[in-house]
């Protein structure tokens, strides 16, 4: 499938703050509709900033983002309506609430959209009946099994959270697809079905036309999956080069920063 001419998503020179070992210095790249672009590299190099940074959690301290051609939205909830959608690495830390119900956390990014809560008198009501009823359809298209909307998602075993994740981040209430996914470790400690299940989704949705950003450790994955890839190291992005023209070998030396690719 040939990736659209115009970028969803354009990175210029962004710097972040941070430790030395997670922070983004001078990292360009465009991404575009109908690909997966993959980020190879070792924890610790800057995949956290650049995951947070795309999904609005961080702010960059230098650069130029854009978004659709136009400004980068101010915060992360601007982010969700704009249509990017977040699949995090820690998805008990941070990409549920384990003590909230399922029905809740399928809803929890997009509370502030109108069709799932109102303003009353200066305080917001949740719609329950919509966020339920969206939550209900979501959690059956995705095959979200072992618990009931109404359990709390630390119920759910590590694949059904990961799929539930992913459903609230690939529907949105209106149904448009999203634009730009960053997917940070999606497939981390799953079993064999999870994982093709993850997968199958993540091309679907480039099949979609989205723009797809996969962070992962899992070479395996990477190559599978992607498009073009590039390496994070040190917080240094090489070149987004098609997958065709790296080796296991190459990674492996730009993952090392051994090789100008990641200089």
């Amino acid at each position: 499938m040939q990736r659209e001419a115009q970028a969803v998503c354009v990175l210029d020179d962004v710097h972040t703050p941070g430790p030395e070992r997670d922070r983004l210095r001078g990292v360009w790249l465009e991404l575009h509709g109908a690909e997966i672009v993959a980020i190879a590299g070792v924890s610790g190099n800057g995949q956290t900033a650049l995951a947070e940074t795309l999904c609005g959690t961080r702010r960059a301290s230098a650069g130029r983002m854009q978004l659709n051609g136009g400004a980068w939205p101010g915060d992360a909830a601007a982010l969700v309506e704009a249509g990017v959608a977040r699949i995090p690495e820690d998805r008990q830390g941070t990409g549920a609430i384990g003590d909230l119900p399922v029905w809740e956390n399928a809803c929890a990014e997009r509370l502030g959209n109108t069709r799932f809560s109102r303003n009353v008198i200066g305080l917001r009501w949740v719609r329950r009946a919509a966020a339920r009823e969206h939550a209900k359809r979501i959690t059956e298209r995705f095959d979200v099994r072992g618990a009931g909307i109404d359990a709390p998602a630390r119920s759910l075993s590590g694949g059904n959270l990961q799929k539930l994740i992913l459903a609230r981040a690939l529907t949105a209430p209106d149904g448009r697809p999203p634009r730009l996914i960053v997917a940070h470790q999606p497939s981390w400690g799953l079993d064999v079905g999870a994982v093709a299940f993850v997968h199958e989704q993540l091309l679907a949705a480039r099949a979609a036309r989205a723009a797809v950003l996969l962070i992962s450790d899992d070479l395996d994955e990477v190559l599978l999956l992607a498009d073009r890839i590039a390496v994070l190291y040190r917080g240094k992005l090489s070149a987004a080069l098609p997958t065709s023209q790296w080796t296991r070998a190459s990674l492996g030396l730009a993952m090392a920063g051994a090789t100008p690719l990641a200089a």
